[in-house]
């Protein structure tokens, strides 16, 4: 898997930490349980790898759980399904006992494991973290492109962008949200917790430090303007296959 720069490896050493710290919250899916300390030494960052048990499927292509990661597309694909089909959105993707009441999408991937995953490619979170949610300032980080799969019933899969189940209003007018800016700003710390994990929040479209992924688009500090575009979402429940990938 090459070697890690000293930031990735102080990052995963991190994330690990807090999935111990986290593990007393009341997600559905509890984090993976720790392994016992190794009786020699081993570096910190090995331990880590460990712990999320990265599964090599074939030449660059890795697994954490149900994230398949493709090194050489630099991408990572993982399932979710359909959450809403009308009303305000906050978010593209949350945990399935995050803020479902304002998501599009919702996933039972573990958000720790997604930030590994992101971070395994090679993506280098945000220096300079939003200072709340809904912040004025744009969030920073490495873009990324997401795309989203759904198998129609014929067998056929039919590739989308998520602006297409979303649009923007304006006064009374809806609108196409055009294209928008997502960023790699990596999730924040808050008391020790991991918010990513805390929360549930993973792709946001209204700005939040928590989320692993921001809107760097004009309107991401209004939760007052973003909703599903009822006329193109599938039905509530709908599998979907997320994939994430570095458009650098």
């Amino acid at each position: 898997m090459g070697q890690l720069s000293n930031a990735m490896k102080h990052c995963l050493v991190i994330v690990s930490t807090c999935m111990a710290i986290t593990s007393a919250t009341t997600f559905a899916e509890p984090p993976p349980i720790m392994p016992p300390t190794p009786t020699n030494a081993v570096k910190p960052e090995v331990q880590t790898l460990a712990s999320f048990k990265v599964e090599r499927i074939s030449a660059g292509v890795f697994k954490i759980g149900p994230i398949l990661m493709n090194k050489t597309e630099r991408s990572v694909t993982f399932p979710a399904a359909v959450n809403m089909n009308k009303g305000l959105l906050e978010y593209l993707l949350v945990y399935s006992s995050g803020k479902t009441h304002e998501s599009l999408l919702r996933t039972s991937i573990n958000p720790s494991d997604l930030h590994l995953a992101l971070l395994l490619l090679g993506l280098e979170g945000t220096a300079k973290p939003i200072s709340a949610q809904g912040a004025q300032e744009v969030p920073t980080g490495e873009a990324v492109g997401i795309t989203l799969s759904v198998t129609q019933p014929d067998g056929r899969i039919v590739n989308i962008s998520p602006e297409a189940w979303i649009v923007k209003k304006v006064g009374e007018a809806s609108q196409s949200p055009g294209r928008i800016h997502f960023v790699f700003t990596g999730s924040q710390f808050s008391s020790g917790r991991f918010m990513a994990q805390a929360d549930g929040s993973m792709i946001s479209i209204y700005h939040d430090p928590a989320a692993i992924i921001d809107n760097a688009s004009s309107g991401g500090e209004s939760d007052e303007i973003w909703f599903v575009n009822e006329a193109a979402v599938p039905p509530v429940g709908t599998a979907v296959n997320v994939t994430i990938n570095s458009v650098k």
